[in-house]
């Protein structure tokens, strides 16, 4: 009998044992389990937070009237949430002055590309624009097709800046009909700073105060490539690379430098944006869709595609509109000129003895 109860109990405890390492191994599988889950959930939120980060670089290439960015990254929030951000600026004639900072929230499977910071408010009884976070005041576009008023006015801002002394400030205008790269270049005076080229609004508005749906580019009047030229060059530099690392890509450099002149350079850079442009709809980033005022939906992928089709040559395409900046006194020239249908104030800074202005 004795034996017998040794029996028992020695099965007792391996019973116990058993359970005991059940118990362990359930629990470690279920811990591996769920870390694995939360390490696929945080990839994918780190995903969606990439896409942000790839949309808003993109459309910086193809929006956004004289503003860049000078750093980005991320703040997680949460392990499934997060805010994609990057730090801005303006350049008026060389002088580098803030803007906005940029925020995209994104999470698990949606994000946020609306930046609130950014949107606008009506000021000075419809004559002005500014962001809500910090009140910056915007240069405003204007539609010359519809005369009917809405929240801004058309303004002659042209006819106040001169008066401005001391000042450098940026001013949109908007033509009174699309001109090609070669008027404008003829137009711009040559003590004014061309910051930024419009092609015009994508619904019949009187004003687009969108800064995400203002399209345009930056001339660069030393491009000395073209896009299919550009990315040619990234071609063979990234083939030679691949054979040797320590390969000598200045040689290559040197195949495809050239000198060009400051229409050639601008209208490069017209067609590195048509490059974008197409890059930007190809990969399905979504439009903005908005009622015109005839009751029709406009959307900007629409848009966009539309202004390709109609202006595929950089020698004929044609533009709406820029934004210049220099001295207040260096606009006076620009005073009542048959060519500018409007004109609206942006950012100004007071000019200080360390400034260097590049007109």
């Amino acid at each position: 009998m004795k034996t017998l109860s040794n029996f028992e109990k020695i099965a007792k405890k391996n019973k116990q044992k058993s359970w005991v390492k059940i118990i362990v191994i359930s629990t470690v599988i279920s811990l591996l389990a769920v870390l694995g889950l939360v390490t696929t959930l945080e990839k994918m939120t780190s995903r969606t937070g990439v896409n942000v980060q790839k949309r808003y670089l993109k459309q910086s290439e193809i929006a956004y009237p004289n503003i860049d960015y000078t750093t980005w990254g991320y703040q997680a929030t949460s392990p499934f949430s997060g805010t994609f951000y990057s730090h801005r600026t303006k350049d008026i004639d060389g002088i580098t002055v803030p803007f906005e900072k940029y925020e995209g929230d994104y999470f698990l499977f949606l994000s946020d590309s609306l930046n609130q910071g950014e949107r606008l408010k009506s000021g000075d009884n419809g004559q002005s624009a500014y962001t809500y976070e910090t009140s910056y005041k915007i240069p405003l576009f204007f539609d010359t097709a519809q005369q009917k008023q809405t929240e801004y006015k058309v303004t002659q801002d042209l006819n106040v800046v001169p008066e401005m002394t001391g000042k450098a400030v940026e001013v949109a205008i908007t033509f009174d009909k699309p001109y090609s790269l070669a008027e404008i270049a003829e137009k711009i005076p040559e003590n004014l700073k061309l910051n930024w080229i419009w092609i015009g609004s994508y619904a019949p508005i009187y004003s687009d105060g969108d800064l995400a749906n203002q399209f345009g580019f930056t001339p660069y009047f030393d491009a000395s490539l073209n896009a299919k030229e550009s990315r040619a060059l990234e071609k063979e530099i990234d083939t030679a690379m691949k054979k040797n690392p320590d390969a000598n890509i200045s040689e290559i450099y040197a195949k495809y430098d050239k000198k060009v002149t400051p229409l050639e350079g601008m209208e490069n850079s017209y067609s590195i944006f048509q490059t974008n442009v197409q890059d930007f709809l190809s990969e399905g980033y979504g439009s903005t869709s908005r009622t015109g005022e005839d009751g029709k939906e406009y959307s900007t992928d629409q848009f966009l595609k539309d202004y390709l089709v109609a202006n595929p040559d950089p020698k004929s395409a044609k533009f709406a509109g820029v934004i210049l900046t220099g001295r207040s006194e260096n606009f006076a020239q620009l005073k009542d000129v048959d060519w500018i249908f409007a004109s609206n104030i942006g950012q100004s800074v007071e000019i200080q003895p360390y400034h260097h202005l590049e007109k």
